[in-house]
């Protein structure tokens, strides 16, 4: 049964409220919420009363953790539903990109996959001391999707390679300087960012008024390694450079990469090589084509059994390395889907 209060919108003074209210699971998003988030949004934009939105989760854990995996996992096999669900969360996260008004976004606590999705494309996006910010989707058997490749490719040197193939989480701090958040606010000091923005509707000044100093970024500091390590031209020489990096970042960063999918490692080394010179709107196409096609697949779904579902830890990858990843099978996954295409008006 559908939960009516997973999603609170409320007009809180000049400010439209959106509140992500699955806390006990993270805040992850399900089809119903994605697409009543989108409606929401429209009636907003045309709503005088509304200056600004704010999008935050409930809890102190997480923003929002990605989407409902369990739900995708459920519907295998399914073909209709897995259109809808990617399409649908595609078309939001795209009209968000380009909303008319003010678009605020919370990444307090846990921001991952498909809240990366909500949050990142927007116009302000706001970290906090207690923020994680990861796409770990070659973990599961997909790839970092979202039009995830448009920021990814255009963070500092090859920090977006690195993070899009090992999945790594990163900090409020980290994202402050790959260029993926703008603002740095105490998380204790988030209601009262909302009270106030929403007595003015200036969300500019309301969040430099709250905002604090950037912390030391990890990331930054290991730039020069990380460059030299995710600037190859090849996932095994990505894995190669790593064996030869001293540090605890490398060996963490390999061992990600060894016990993700082979074929995810493939497909998202080509989508982040790929959006370099693709539009938003061209990366978010390119990604519905390739989650398509994997929905078709089983790797994807055993990656979810393993982690999420029996929580064995150890997924049966097909093909179980990468020498054996068929190279075409690869190019299908990004062929064109006929009339099946996302397309924007």
């Amino acid at each position: 049964m559908e939960n009516p209060f997973e999603l609170l919108c409320t007009i809180q003074g000049h400010a439209g409220v959106i509140t992500l209210n699955r806390p006990e699971v993270l805040n992850v998003l399900n089809l119903t919420m994605l697409a009543a988030m989108k409606r929401q949004l429209h009636d907003w934009s045309t709503n005088e009363q509304v200056k600004a939105v704010i999008v935050r989760g409930a809890g102190t854990k997480a923003f929002c953790a990605g989407g409902d995996v369990r739900a995708v996992f459920e519907a295998r096999g399914n073909d209709e539903f897995m259109d809808r669900v990617y399409r649908v969360e595609y078309e939001l996260d795209e009209y968000i990109s380009r909303y008319p008004k003010p678009y605020v976004a919370l990444m307090s606590g846990y921001t991952m996959g498909g809240g990366c999705g909500i949050s990142i494309h927007g116009k302000y996006r706001v970290v906090t001391e207690t923020t994680v910010i990861a796409m770990p989707e070659v973990a599961i058997g997909l790839f970092p999707d979202i039009a995830a490749a448009h920021f990814l490719a255009r963070c500092p040197g090859a920090t977006g390679m690195y993070l899009g193939l090992t999945g790594a989480r990163i900090s409020g701090a980290d994202a402050l300087y790959l260029g993926l958040a703008d603002y740095c606010l105490e998380s204790e000091s988030l209601d009262s960012l909302v009270a106030q923005l929403a007595d003015s509707g200036d969300a500019e000044r309301t969040l430099a008024q709250f905002a604090v100093p950037r912390q030391e970024s990890r990331v930054e500091f290991l730039r020069q390694e990380i460059d030299a390590c995710f600037s190859r031209d090849s996932v095994a020489e990505v894995l190669a450079a790593l064996q030869s990096q001293p540090g605890d970042w490398a060996r963490e960063a390999g061992n990600a990469m060894r016990s993700a999918s082979p074929t995810s490692l493939e497909i998202s080394f080509r989508v982040i090589r790929e959006g370099r010179g693709k539009s938003l709107r061209e990366c978010f196409s390119a990604d519905f084509r390739v989650a398509q096609r994997l929905m078709r697949q089983k790797e994807y779904f055993e990656g979810v059994r393993a982690l999420i579902i029996d929580k064995d830890r150890k997924p049966r990858w097909n093909p179980p390395s990468l020498a054996a990843v068929d190279s075409q099978a690869i190019d299908r996954c990004f062929s064109s889907l006929g009339g099946s295409e996302l397309t924007f008006p």
